[in-house]
C-alpha cells in the first residue's frame, strides 16, 4: 500500500501538510497550488486513505447516517443537497431507505449509537419515527430532523416546514375555480385509515376542505404504499378506478409529483380532460413534471433553504463551524404555485 510518507516525500511537502489535504480535507489551510499538488501524487501513486485507522485515531468516521421513509424524488433531492454540502467538509453520506418499517429505522438509529456513524438526519421526523431518536437525543449524539409544524413539542435542531398556509390556499383556489369534490392519491401508510388527530396530511386537507367550498370524497382516498410493486402501474390503475366509478370526483390532490404521469394517463383514459373536467394538483414538483401538458399546479417547499439549514446545524454540532446553528425559530413555509392543472377552462 502507498504510504501518507510517500506522497509527502514525492510531493516535496510535510506529512501534516499532505494529511490536511487528503485525510482532514482542510483545503483552507493549505494553498490552492499545495492542495493540487498533493492531490496530482496521490492520485499518480494511487493512496487511498485508511479510513478505518482514521476513525479510530480521531474517534470519528466521518460519515453521516439520512434516515428517508422512501427513496423518492422528493427525498432523493434532499439527500443530493445534503451529500454535496457535507461532502465540502469531508463527510461521507449513508442514506437509508426506511420504507415506514419500525425495525428498520430503529435499526439505523442502533447503529448510529454504536458509533458507525457521527450524526444522524432524519428526514421525515413525526408521530410515528419520534421514539426511535429518543436515545441519540438523551446521547447528545449530533442530530437534526426535518418534519411538519404540527407537533404538540419540537426537539432541539428541528427544521419545521409548515404547509398549513400553502394548502389553505391551494383549496381556495381550487374552489374560486369552480371545482366541488376532491379525491386524494397519498404514498406510503394508509392515512385514511388512522386517527384523523394524529395523521397530519388529513387533518390539515379536512381544516382547508372547511374553511372553503369544497368536499372530500370520503371514498376517494387512494393510498399507495412505499413497497407496492409496479408502483408507477399501481397508480394508474387505482386512479382510473377511481375516476371511472367517482364521476363526481372533479380534482385530485396527488401527494407525490412522480406519481402525476400515471394520474395524467389515467385521467385521459377514463374520458376526462384536466382543466376542463378535473382539476390536478401535487406536492414537491421534479424536473419530470415541468414538461407535462397542462403544466402542475404544485405545493413545494425550499429545499435548497431548508438543506442548508439542516447542514450549517449537523455541522455546528460536530464542532465544524465557529458557532453552532441554533433551532431554526419560527417553521419554513411551503408556498403554493398555480399551474394550468387547475385553472378552469372556459
Amino acid at each position: 500500500m502507498i504510504t501518507l510518507k510517500q506522497v509527502a516525500e514525492l510531493a516535496g511537502k510535510s506529512e501534516a501538510t499532505v494529511s490536511l489535504v487528503l485525510n482532514s480535507k482542510q483545503y483552507h489551510r493549505v494553498s490552492e497550488e499545495t492542495r493540487q499538488t498533493i492531490q496530482r501524487v496521490a492520485s499518480e501513486l494511487g493512496y487511498v486513505a485508511n479510513l478505518q485507522a482514521q476513525a479510530l485515531v480521531k474517534g470519528k468516521t466521518r460519515s453521516i447516517a439520512i434516515t428517508a421513509g422512501g427513496m423518492t424524488p422528493f427525498y432523493n433531492e434532499y439527500i443530493r443537497l445534503l451529500t454535496h454540502l457535507l461532502e465540502k467538509t469531508g463527510y461521507n453520506v449513508f442514506a437509508f431507505e426506511t420504507m415506514l418499517k419500525p425495525e428498520r429505522e430503529q435499526e439505523v438509529v442502533n447503529w448510529v449509537r454504536q458509533g458507525l456513524f457521527d450524526g444522524c438526519i432524519c428526514l421525515e421526523y413525526n408521530y410515528y419515527t419520534r421514539s426511535f431518536y429518543e436515545s441519540i437525543i438523551r446521547a447528545g449524539i449530533p442530530h437534526v430532523f426535518r418534519g411538519w409544524n404540527v407537533l404538540e413539542r419540537y426537539p432541539a435542531h428541528m427544521i419545521r416546514v409548515d404547509y398549513r398556509g400553502a394548502i389553505k390556499e391551494l383549496f381556495k383556489h381550487l374552489a374560486q375555480q369552480g371545482w366541488k369534490r376532491l379525491g386524494i392519491i397519498i404514498d406510503g401508510s394508509s392515512y385514511d385509515e388512522e386517527a384523523a388527530a394524529i395523521s397530519v396530511r388529513r387533518s390539515l386537507y379536512f381544516e382547508a376542505a372547511h374553511d372553503s367550498d369544497l368536499k372530500i370524497d370520503s371514498d376517494g382516498w387512494i393510498a399507495v404504499p412505499f413497497d407496492q410493486e409496479r408502483h408507477m402501474r399501481y397508480v394508474y390503475e387505482k386512479s382510473r378506478e377511481l375516476l371511472c366509478s367517482r364521476p363526481n370526483i372533479d380534482a385530485l390532490i396527488v401527494q407525490s409529483s412522480s406519481d402525476i404521469p400515471a394520474v395524467y394517463k389515467a385521467a385521459a383514459d377514463s374520458g376526462r380532460e384536466i382543466g376542463r373536467t378535473l382539476a390536478v394538483a401535487t406536492f414537491d414538483l421534479i424536473p419530470l413534471v415541468d414538461y407535462m401538458v397542462p403544466t402542475v399546479s404544485c405545493i413545494m417547499e425550499p429545499y435548497d433553504e431548508i438543506a442548508a439549514l439542516i447542514s450549517d446545524n449537523i455541522l455546528g454540532q460536530l464542532g465544524e463551524r465557529k458557532d453552532e446553528s441554533a433551532d431554526h425559530p419560527s417553521p419554513i413555509e411551503a408556498r403554493f404555485v398555480i399551474k394550468e392543472s387547475t385553472v378552469r377552462k372556459q
